[in-house]
């Protein structure tokens, strides 16, 4: 069974550890209704719609928020991840830094994040070729990331496209929808900022006539942002008080930041000098500040027991420690450390995932592959808590080889999986000890993680090394087997959780693949628990681990092999078409589906519509339609094995024959009136139309071959 443990903390870590064309001006995301999100729309908009070689032209990147939702700043504050931009740019095109407008300071359950509400726009300079051929359209590609937080957080994401053409001249080129609001001006103060150290704060000391009201720094996990930062009138211009979070490291930093108006236009300062003031730290200031926050961290870790989403790995370990203490006190203390271990463990690999990728804590469950993970993983947890298979026991034992020993591995990974359920919801316990550990040496950051994960496992350990409070336990008992399934039931409320979240990341369609892949993790528990439970022979045994372990994998690869819609046209789709090769209605995303067919690229399987078939007859295309359902079990065997089969779709296009699926899973009176029509009252149904309108469809049998279609195409 140590095999089972070694592949689930493998998967764990392995998911720890980690998708364009238009003629317009500009390109919208799609429009998804206000229950599915995203709530944030971006819309690509450059500044002109043609461009001179070698000149430098903006490009707005338009994030337009639902009501009391926001994104964030560049440095977005206690909390939050800032809006991110990826490029893709044709030879000799060059795309510089965000510049980001003022922003508006939010606050929440007492953290301090910097964003945008409403409508922003975030501007980048796009340097073009000098060798750009006059004449010439190029195609200018991006992808944007994103956090939306309003009482909860998504994650989101869009691509974006645009097309410029280079011209003689570009002044004549003004793009109408190009908007520039002057409150969204960023300019430079143009004036010198001097600095000095007084006690624990840093004073910013401008000389200007301009009334300044706040100040926004720059730094991120580097101020202390409650209360913000202190901005007074004197009489040569504003003095700016801040504090630094390490006292120490103050005179190490440049206050750099945004100065904003009572309009709300920022001002960048760009010039900044030190004045000379007598040394303040101290070795004894330092070691207060960092033994601060080591012991926050400790404090912290023990105070994680205390959150809802830990409540059911803590009570099983609690009523694991019932049924071990009525044996050898040792093994007790050995369990108890074991977990202690796999908690300290799996903070550590958080920890570096933070540390390297300079994620927000929790950040992990942004990956789609990590939640898949985690699904894949808790099911089979989950199948153990409803007794399926017994977790930790040598199942190639025989008389008498059962003992406290068997649940080692079991006691680590509950130590893995509190650490990992704790997560989301311990962002605003360990805020500021974690953004605080981003700025120390690794040493440091890493001794902080290790006395987090010694304080959440401190009390198992006292209770283990307690032989006063083990007596006090219950005695086992059936309430254990019914505390155990009411925990199931608590990981399948965390697994409903996940797959929520899973849902905004990627299509429905591939949810239900990842579904399906928990159901196969299901039956591989059933296996294991079947045939290798105690009293079955070894051969027996060592079968069922086996088939267990070649399920658990075929369903490794069935989740995490799911393809997901296409939302703009990536190297990969433009060869296809560039190619000719057949391409379903499915396989991209609604607005992308809409784009390509109104360019002439052949979509197989659009949705039918009695209305589109005689528009298409019109034109002189002829039709076949797929009546079809997902609860027909012909209906798939027929796309199986003959109409998605690439040759097939293929022979539909060369003859010039659209391709349409008019989907009877729930009622429609428009699709039963026309297969009543036909003489027909159930599906598949499959349709056959020439290019004259208002004429009957030929009927092809119910079930189809690639043969049986080729010989249709050939009569025509």
């Amino acid at each position: 069974m140590k095999s089972f443990f070694a592949l689930a903390l493998f998967l764990a870590t392995f998911a720890s550890a980690q998708t364009f064309t238009s003629s317009l001006p500009s390109f919208r995301s799609s429009e998804i209704s206000e229950q599915e999100g995203p709530n944030t729309t971006v819309t690509l908009i450059p500044e002109r719609t043609a461009f001179t070689p070698g000149e430098t032209i903006w490009l707005g990147v338009e994030l337009e928020m639902k009501d009391h939702w926001h994104t964030y700043w560049k440095n977005p504050g206690d909390s939050g991840m800032p809006t991110s931009a990826s490029w893709g740019l044709p030879e000799g095109f060059t795309a510089g830094a965000i510049v980001w407008p003022a922003p508006q300071r939010f606050l929440w359950e007492g953290l301090i994040s910097y964003g945008y509400e409403n409508k922003v726009t975030l501007r980048v300079p796009l340097m073009t070729s000098e060798e750009a051929e006059i004449g010439k359209v190029f195609t200018i590609k991006g992808r944007i990331d994103w956090l939306e937080c309003k009482d909860v957080c998504l994650p989101g994401s869009d691509n974006v496209v645009v097309e410029l053409t280079s011209v003689e001249d570009s002044s004549f080129f003004v793009n109408p929808e190009w908007s520039w609001p002057e409150s969204e001006v960023l300019q430079a103060t143009g004036e010198i900022a001097s600095y000095s150290f007084e006690g624990e704060t840093i004073i910013l000391e401008i000389e200007t006539e301009l009334n300044y009201n706040a100040f926004f720094p720059y730094q991120e996990g580097v101020w202390v942002l409650e209360p913000a930062p202190l901005v007074e009138k004197t009489d040569s211009g504003i003095r700016v008080t801040l504090t630094a979070i390490d006292p120490d490291a103050r005179r190490e930093l440049t206050p750099k930041g945004l100065l904003v108006d009572e309009q709300g236009k920022g001002y960048e300062l760009k010039s900044y000098v030190a004045k000379e003031v007598e040394p303040f730290d101290s070795a004894d200031q330092k070691n207060r500040g960092v033994l601060y926050y080591l012991s926050f961290a400790f404090i912290a870790g023990m105070g994680m027991n205390l959150l809802p989403c830990i409540f059911p790995v803590l009570g099983l370990k609690i009523s694991g420690f019932v049924e071990q203490a009525q044996g050898d006190p040792k093994s007790v203390k050995a369990h108890a450390l074991i977990f202690a271990a796999g908690v300290v463990i799996s903070l550590w690999i958080l920890g570096a995932v933070v540390a390297i990728l300079g994620a927000a804590w929790g950040a992990q469950f942004q990956d789609p592959r990590v939640v898949i993970g985690m699904l894949l993983i808790l099911t089979f947890f989950t199948m153990n808590l409803f007794g399926v298979f017994e977790l930790g026991n040598k199942m190639t034992t025989v008389g008498g080889g059962l003992n406290q020993k068997q649940g080692y591995a079991g006691s680590f990974f509950q130590g893995v999986l509190l650490t990992v359920i704790g997560t989301p919801c311990t962002g605003p316990v360990l805020a500021v000890v974690i953004v605080w550990m981003l700025t120390q040496p690794l040493w440091l950051g890493f001794l902080a993680f290790t006395l987090m994960g010694i304080g959440m496992a401190l009390p198992y350990v006292a209770l283990a090394y307690s032989p006063k409070l083990i007596e006090k336990l219950p005695r086992p008992g059936n309430w254990m087997i019914t505390f155990k399934k009411a925990s199931a039931f608590m990981i399948v409320l965390f697994l409903w959780v996940l797959l929520f979240v899973l849902k905004g990341q990627i299509s429905a369609e591939a949810t239900i693949q990842v579904v399906g892949a928990m159901l196969l993790v299901c039956f591989s528990a059933w296996v294991l628990g079947t045939w290798a439970a105690p009293g079955r022979s070894v051969r027996s045994m060592r079968i069922a681990q086996i088939v267990c372990i070649l399920l658990l994998v075929v369903s490794g690869f069935m989740a995490f092999g799911y393809k997901d819609q296409a939302n703009s046209i990536d190297s990969a789709l433009e060869e296809k078409i560039e190619a000719g090769e057949p391409i379903r209605w499915t396989d991209v995303s609604p607005d992308l589906a809409k784009e390509l067919t109104e360019n002439g690229v052949p979509l197989h399987y659009r949705p039918y519509t009695p209305e589109l078939v005689e528009a298409l007859r019109a034109e002189g295309k002829q039709v076949f339609v797929d009546f079809t359902a997902d609860w027909c079990t012909i209906c798939k065997i027929n796309k199986f094995r003959a109409l998605h089969k690439d040759e097939v779709m293929k022979a539909f296009q060369d003859k010039g024959i659209i391709t349409l699926r008019a989907d009877w899973t729930g009622r429609d009176p428009v699709i039963a009136k026309v297969l009543e029509r036909y003489g027909r009252r159930g599906v598949p149904v499959y349709m056959l139309f020439d290019d004259q309108p208002g004429t009957r469809a030929k009927l092809l049998p119910e079930k189809l071959s690639p043969e049986i279609i080729f010989e249709t195409l050939d009569n025509l």
